[in-house]
């Protein structure tokens, strides 16, 4: 073999070998380009969720600045309340006002008619109400939907205010019935 092709394929082949390694390295340069690409993309989606658990937290602060003033203000409020309801003075108070008013206009009423038609009035009493009527019990559950049955129960039966204690005792079974001596 002469010199000069062997020197001639040396020559050709480092060509193959300088074309390979450039299309490598422009192959490796695209493939850091796409990385840096994809990078920079998560890099800027980290940064928006940053931004976002940023404001979240804000709004959670506000919602918990505004929840705590509620509690605050539900805490006033029931400040003079019991755990059945309102304050039993504050509840006795404007039953004891309504019935009252109530009870005057239909004694008005009655005393206007005739003796004749005041007897056979529908109205004329509180046992007929009473005998048509049942009266909630109570079992020491529930305290809050008791006063308010009862309260319905005592606007439909006109009874003395002195009587209503006594008269709503007598409905206290199981735990409610130990608190009944308490009330007379």
């Amino acid at each position: 073999m002469a010199d000069g092709t062997r020197l001639k394929e040396i020559q050709e082949a480092q060509k193959k070998t300088d074309l390979l390694l450039m299309d490598e390295r422009a192959r490796r340069q695209a493939s850091e380009d796409e990385i840096h690409g994809r990078l920079d993309q998560v890099m800027e989606v980290q940064e928006g969720l940053q931004a976002s658990v940023l404001n979240v937290e804000h709004s959670l602060l506000t919602v918990h600045q505004q929840l705590q003033s509620v509690v605050e203000q539900l805490q006033q409020y029931n400040k003079n309340k019991s755990i059945i309801g309102e304050g039993l003075t504050t509840f006795v108070e404007k039953e004891s006002i309504s019935r009252a008013a109530a009870h005057n206009s239909y004694r008005q009423d009655i005393s206007n008619l005739p003796r004749q038609e005041h007897y056979n009035s529908q109205h004329t009493g509180t046992h007929n109400a009473l005998n048509k009527m049942e009266f909630p019990y109570f079992d020491g559950e529930n305290a809050r939907s008791w006063v308010r049955m009862c309260a319905r129960s005592f606007r439909l039966i006109p009874i003395p205010e002195d009587q209503k204690v006594p008269m709503a005792s007598v409905y206290m079974q199981g735990r409610a019935e130990v608190w009944v001596p308490g009330l007379h």
